[in-house]
């Protein structure tokens, strides 16, 4: 199936008191962002229609390889005439199309994938991504609507003319809460560029809704709630005598950490998720969690942090790393090559604990110890 990008940039961006395409979030012009939320999907085929500074955004554009439609009747039209102009040029040349108004920038490659999976998957004509129940961007339209869609009137809209197909539509839940966001005021644009910027930084009430959005058991979560635990109090005591962990990302890391546990290569396969879902840094410590490179074993940072948390936490409780691995080779006494990698990260765990007690001292990660030991107790 042929699937091509739609994005309509033409409009004046009046009530922002500036011109929206080219304003900058993450240090990249909005337009750029949303380019990209088509192409991550391998989407190649975009057209974007553009109207008020044409100039500029074709001087932007000019090496993004995009088709560029002109509206020149922009300050007397509204976005779906120029949504129009754009499904004539695509007209005959794909089977679907992912449509995107130029302010909504930040929707995933998992989102995208989605759409794209489930219009192949069934037959209806238009699908549409939900977050919490919330429609959001993009659409995912068939072919099959354009004719009526470049004959309707326009008189209510993009909604009013894909209203015509609701019987023939469906909704696809997505954890992606960056479907929703869009803007038309200044203080809209602040709120999604502080949001999007620091998207990486969920809170505990995030990560625990894609956890179950992802059905991972609760014995998993409950695991990862504890490595959490570790993880930030290593962290915080970390940075008092050297200032080197980002808590934050490392709280987002450690409750995600085994996201797709239940799967054979799961930190591959959770890090491969994770950075769909746009979350590059975390995605880069979940794939080390289990099998650190040898170049990051002398470094203490989110990731040997993250590893050395998750040695210390069987279930949901602390156990020491010589009670740990010992169970390891225990349960693979048989098989000499698991066994081999089980002693390689045993020693990769007491080299991190070496290096972070090379930083607080041993007195002060007892100390830690003891608390965690203490939160064993308190949890029977």
């Amino acid at each position: 199936m042929k699937i091509n990008g739609l994005i309509v940039a033409a409009g004046l961006s009046s009530r922002m008191k500036d011109f929206k395409p080219l304003m900058k979030i993450d240090n990249k012009p909005l337009i750029l962002n949303t380019i990209n939320s088509l192409r991550q999907s391998n989407i190649e085929d975009i057209t974007v229609v553009v109207g008020y500074r044409k100039d500029d955004l074709k001087d932007l554009l000019k090496n993004e390889n995009v088709n560029i439609v002109f509206n020149e009747n922009y300050k007397s039209t509204s976005m779906y005439d120029s949504f129009k102009l754009g499904l004539k040029e695509i007209y005959n040349k794909c089977d679907a199309v992912v449509f995107l108004p130029g302010d909504v920038g930040f929707t995933s490659k998992y989102t995208v994938d989605l759409l794209i999976k489930e219009i192949i998957k069934n037959e209806k004509k238009i699908i549409y991504p939900i977050y919490k129940n919330e429609i959001g961007h993009p659409p995912i339209i068939s072919s099959k609507c354009f004719e009526y869609l470049l004959n309707y009137d326009g008189n209510e809209g993009l909604k009013g003319g894909m209203k015509h197909f609701y019987q023939e539509s469906m909704k696809i839940s997505t954890p992606d809460k960056f479907i929703l966001f869009d803007m038309d005021y200044k203080e809209d644009f602040n709120k999604v560029k502080n949001s999007y910027e620091n998207r990486e930084y969920l809170s505990f009430e995030e990560a625990l809704y894609l956890l179950n959005y992802f059905d991972v058991p609760t014995n998993v979560v409950r695991h990862s709630e504890m490595v959490e635990k570790i993880a930030v109090d290593l962290s915080e005591i970390i940075n008092k005598y050297k200032k080197c962990i980002d808590v934050n990302l490392i709280k987002s890391a450690a409750l995600l950490h085994d996201i797709k546990r239940l799967e054979k290569d799961h930190a591959k396969k959770g890090a491969k998720l994770l950075s769909d879902l746009g979350y590059k840094k975390i995605s880069s410590f979940v794939k080390n969690h289990m099998e650190l490179k040898a170049q990051m074993e002398d470094e203490i940072n989110e990731a040997s942090i993250l590893y050395f948390a998750d040695k210390l936490v069987i279930e949901d409780q602390f156990t020491s790393i010589e009670k740990r691995f010992e169970e390891k080779l225990k349960k693979y006494d048989l098989d000499d090559v698991i066994k081999k990698n089980i002693r390689k990260r045993y020693n990769t765990t007491l080299k991190i604990k070496s290096n972070i007690i090379s930083i607080i001292g041993e007195v002060e990660y007892e100390k830690l110890e003891e608390k965690w030991r203490l939160n064993n107790d308190l949890s029977k």
